[in-house]
């Protein structure tokens, strides 16, 4: 799910703190988001990490510059590296995706710590400011979490939901195999039992990795 746009009725209540706002007004300072108060704020050139266009919606961090104006940088890893991290492995926590790199998706855990969901874990399409569950998987030694998006104990299925995709991504994402596939021929592709499978293509299904047909099972790009 979108995270929602943030309104506020007086700008001291967004002091450090995230927000995602909208781009209103551009100038040679920055460009202006919309807080809902009478008063934009600026995100300053120096902050921006892209060229920012009307009506794009960014995720910032409010912070008070040295005059004390209340500012937005979308530079957020250099003020939540500095915040305590008060998670556990295996915790489930709050996680707000704001950056895609070749290891996997930056996620913002809880709104004050940073983690990572890696590529080969995810099964799922996401999307810059996608506000999703996630579970913890470890703390690493730079303070920064390894984020999974299922509770330990599904490490089996997510197996079979890999092999799945490869597959899929092997064969121009079609697989001739539906429910009326016999176990044989699931346990001779999969190594595994149909019972398990279907839990691996119901997941993959539900988060509309995959369509599923009378004549098989297609991948959506």
């Amino acid at each position: 799910m979108k995270l929602p746009l943030n309104t506020y009725t007086n700008l001291t209540e967004a002091i450090d703190t995230l927000a995602y706002l909208k781009v209103v007004n551009l100038s040679e300072y920055g460009a202006f988001l919309a807080t809902g108060t009478d008063k934009d704020i600026l995100l300053p050139h120096a902050e921006q990490n892209d060229e920012l266009h009307l009506n794009d919606e960014v995720l910032v961090y409010i912070y008070l510059d040295n005059n004390q104006r209340p500012c937005a940088s979308m530079k957020i890893e250099k003020f939540l590296k500095k915040l305590p991290v008060e998670v556990a492995p295996n915790q489930e926590v709050d996680l707000i995706i704001y950056d895609e790199t070749d290891l996997g998706f930056k996620a913002i855990v809880n709104k004050k710590n940073l983690g990572l969901l890696y590529k080969n874990e995810v099964f799922q399409k996401l999307y810059y400011a996608d506000n999703i569950k996630g579970f913890v998987k470890k703390l690493r030694d730079d303070q920064r979490l390894d984020l999974i998006l299922r509770a330990a104990g599904h490490k089996a299925t997510d197996d079979i939901a890999l092999k799945l995709i490869e597959l899929l991504k092997a064969n121009n994402n079609f697989l001739d195999i539906t429910d009326k596939t016999p176990p044989e021929v699931i346990y001779q592709k999969f190594n595994t039992s149909k019972k398990k499978f279907k839990i691996a293509l119901g997941r993959l299904y539900k988060e509309r990795v995959i369509t599923v047909s009378e004549d098989g099972i297609r991948l959506v790009l």
